[in-house]
């Protein structure tokens, strides 16, 4: 029982210790999230799936072609 007693007591001051240092770092920089978004373009599924990146270029090519627009925005990442 004792055991079962340190083992739990240890547990929690691990999981105490990990969220402690998770709050403690910075948030990402606008440097490091341009990196990220630059990678994240960069990736094949990205490049060769045909999709159109800038906002303002795939709008002027919509109008131009007499179509909508289907847009999609998200983000991998969380501060």
């Amino acid at each position: 029982m004792r055991r079962l007693v340190s083992a739990v007591v240890a547990g929690s001051l691990l999981c105490a210790a990990a969220a402690s240092a998770a709050a403690q770092q910075a948030p990402p920089t606008q440097e490091q999230l341009k990196e990220r978004l630059a990678g994240k373009v960069a990736e094949a599924w990205v490049k060769d799936g045909g999709w159109v990146t800038d906002y303002d270029k795939a709008r002027a090519d919509a109008k131009a072609g007499g179509k909508l627009l289907f847009t999609y925005f998200t983000r991998s990442y969380s501060p």
